[in-house]
């Protein structure tokens, strides 16, 4: 049977199950759907038709391949000879892909795919573990994407793509440079150099999904694995960039992780990145100029200050400069809500409520992915559930601290 018509019968059923469940869906949308495809099932068969006619006539006894199945095989062909870093990108492995998370049969020319993809990749990455499927390159740059769009911290730091640990020099820049008369003699400055080792850990974020709804189009799976999976991650990543603990947790007890901003400032001696309003529970503007003049004035153009959206919009907002006219102005450029002291601001929910961030991420932190997104399932029979896992090792740190700057108001306002 026509591969096409096998895919329109299959397609029908899942139609007829949808009509026949307790699920709400578009009635209106279902039968524009199924009228197409009907009126593609004649088209095919009668193409069919009129094949077996001439094939069973006075002209050579062979079967006559069809120009769009001759284009299919060719296109099956040559995904199946690229290296897996490019077969992964292309919409065959997509499909694939997808059809075996939502557990559907695979036809031989996807299984072949599927295999040949991530057995590559297992080997170029020296792994022997048999359940992680490599996710679809447009599939993970989606995760990442969504994960960006969820964590403003996150989409604002320098990131890399660079396979194992890796080191950056860091340079303690020396004085400034001075003017000298001709007969002085120049002095030669110290140039003191740092290391900034990022190694890697590991991020892991898993949803579980019904049997039910995984009979939803392979469309709609795909989108909904995009934005589960990377709210999650960039949940989790906005926590790492602020608040995480760190390669050796100071706790003893939390698992390795990126070092944050805030952990970084506090672990200074005297925390002089590190302030607090003049009046605990109030923020006034001479604090908000403290805290902008503790940045380096180097690190003063890309600047942006970070809070969640109750310290945005109760504390912020309502600042007032000493002849009461209000500071904030509201600007939705550059991803931001508005902007104080010609400084964007942008919230991010992963900074706690009475705290404000100020700082450069793009130059003053660098993150690196070491190794990109793969997928793992399990199946709950009796639950009658799959979760999916998204996976990736991920590890940063801040480069340069004199980059940033944390304002504690302290008491929350009363709501």
């Amino acid at each position: 049977m026509n591969k096409r018509l096998k895919e329109i019968i299959e397609r029908k059923k899942e139609i007829r199950s949808l009509i026949n469940s307790d699920e709400e869906v578009d009635f209106d949308k279902l039968e524009k759907e199924v009228d197409e495809l009907e009126k593609e099932e004649r088209s095919i068969e009668q193409r069919e038709k009129i094949a077996s006619r001439i094939n069973t006539g006075d002209l050579e006894a062979r079967q006559i391949e069809k120009p769009e199945e001759k284009e299919e095989r060719k296109q099956e062909g040559n995904v199946i000879q690229m290296r897996w870093s490019e077969a992964v990108e292309t919409p065959e492995y997509r499909d694939a892909w997808a059809k075996e998370m939502m557990g559907k049969q695979l036809s031989n020319e996807e299984r072949n795919l599927m295999d040949h993809v991530n057995m590559e990749y297992r080997d170029f990455t020296h792994t022997t573990q048999n359940s992680e499927v490599l996710i679809p390159k447009t599939i993970a740059d989606g995760i990442w994407k969504r994960a960006e769009d969820i964590s403003a911290l996150w989409a604002a730091v320098n990131k890399l793509r660079v396979r194992g640990n890796l080191t950056l020099i860091t340079g303690e820049k020396s004085e400034n440079a001075r003017f000298y008369d001709e007969a002085t003699t120049v002095e030669t400055d110290e140039l003191k150099f740092g290391e900034l080792n990022l190694t890697g850990h590991e991020l892991a974020k898993a949803i579980q999904v019904s049997w039910k709804l995984k009979k939803m189009s392979v469309e709609d799976f795909i989108n909904y694995i995009i934005r589960e999976i990377g709210e999650r991650m960039g949940e989790a990543l906005s926590y790492a960039v602020y608040q995480g603990k760190g390669p050796s947790p100071a706790d003893g007890t939390s698992k390795p992780e990126p070092l944050g901003v805030k952990t970084a400032l506090q672990a200074e001696t005297e925390t002089p990145r590190v302030l607090t309003a003049a009046t605990p529970g109030e923020l006034t503007y001479t604090d908000l100029t403290a805290l902008r003049a503790a940045v380096k004035s180097s690190y003063a153009s890309g600047s942006t200050i970070y809070a969640n959206s109750l310290t945005v919009w109760n504390v912020l907002a309502n600042i007032v400069d000493g002849m009461g006219r209000p500071i904030f102005m509201a600007d939705a450029m550059n991803g931001g809500v508005g902007r104080i002291l010609g400084v964007s601001v942008v919230e991010d929910a992963a900074i706690p409520e009475g705290e404000i961030l100020v700082g450069n991420l793009q130059q003053g932190y660098t993150a690196n992915i070491n190794e990109d997104i793969t997928m793992y399932t399990e199946d709950h029979v009796r639950e009658r559930l799959t979760d999916y896992m998204g996976y990736a090792i991920v590890d940063g740190a801040p480069k340069d601290n004199e980059a940033f700057a944390i304002l504690q108001v302290g008491d929350a306002p009363a709501q």
